[in-house]
C-alpha cells in the first residue's frame, strides 16, 4: 500500500491555488464572508501524504450554506452533507474536471468542506494543521507513523485513517482542546 502515501509535492500549493482562485470567483460577492483555507496533510510542507488536497470553505453566516452549495453544485460538486460530522458539509468532485470551468483542465483530486466558523471540525483542522507546520518533530513523527502504517500491505483505508487518531489526538492534547472536544473527534475519525 506504499503508492497510498507520497513525499510532500510543492505543486499541491499551487493546485490548491488554482482550486481556491475559481471557487472565489464563483463566490465572488461573497468574498467579505468566507474564507478558503488549505487543510490537511498536503498543507504541510515536508508531511507525507495522499495525493488528495483538503479545502475547507469557511462561512460565519451559516445562513449561507444553501446559496454556497448550490453555487458549488453549478460548478460540478455534489453536496453528501455533514456525513456524522457537525458543522461541516462535504462536497465531492464529480469527475476531474472539478470544479468546473470553460477551459477543460483537470484538477487535482480534493475534498471540499463548508465548515462552520464555530465548528469544531473546523479548529481540529486549523488547530492541527498549525501545529504541525511550526513543528518538524512532529512533522517526521508523523511521517514515520503513515511510512509505518503503509508498509503493512494489507491495511485498508479506513485502518489506515482509524490509526493515526492517536497521534492527532496526543498533538490537540497538548494544544488544549478539552476531553469534550478530543473525545468528538477521536469519534469522528473512527
Amino acid at each position: 500500500m506504499k503508492e497510498f502515501i507520497e513525499l510532500y509535492n510543492p505543486e499541491w500549493k499551487t493546485e490548491f491555488e488554482s482550486i481556491k482562485q475559481i471557487i472565489q470567483s464563483e463566490l465572488n460577492d461573497l468574498s467579505s464572508e468566507i474564507e478558503i483555507e488549505h487543510v490537511g496533510s498536503t498543507s504541510i510542507p515536508g508531511l507525507l501524504a495522499k495525493p488528495i488536497l483538503d479545502i475547507d470553505i469557511i462561512i460565519k453566516n451559516k445562513a449561507l450554506l444553501k446559496s454556497i452549495s448550490l453555487r458549488l453544485e453549478k460548478i460540478g460538486y455534489k453536496s453528501k452533507g455533514e456525513q456524522g460530522i457537525s458543522g461541516r458539509f462535504a462536497f465531492r468532485q464529480t469527475s476531474d474536471f472539478m470544479p468546473l470551468t470553460e477551459t477543460k483542465k483537470k484538477k487535482q483530486s480534493h475534498h471540499l468542506y463548508v465548515c462552520y466558523a464555530d465548528s469544531l471540525a473546523l479548529k481540529n483542522h486549523l488547530l492541527f494543521r498549525e501545529i504541525l507546520r511550526n513543528d518538524k518533530g512532529l512533522i517526521e513523527s508523523y511521517s514515520e507513523l503513515k511510512k509505518s502504517l503503509t508498509d503493512n500491505l494489507k491495511i485498508t483505508r479506513e485502518e489506515y485513517t482509524t490509526k493515526k487518531t492517536n497521534f492527532i489526538i496526543s498533538v490537540l492534547t497538548k494544544a488544549g482542546l478539552n476531553e469534550k472536544e478530543l473525545t468528538e473527534i477521536a469519534n469522528d475519525n473512527t
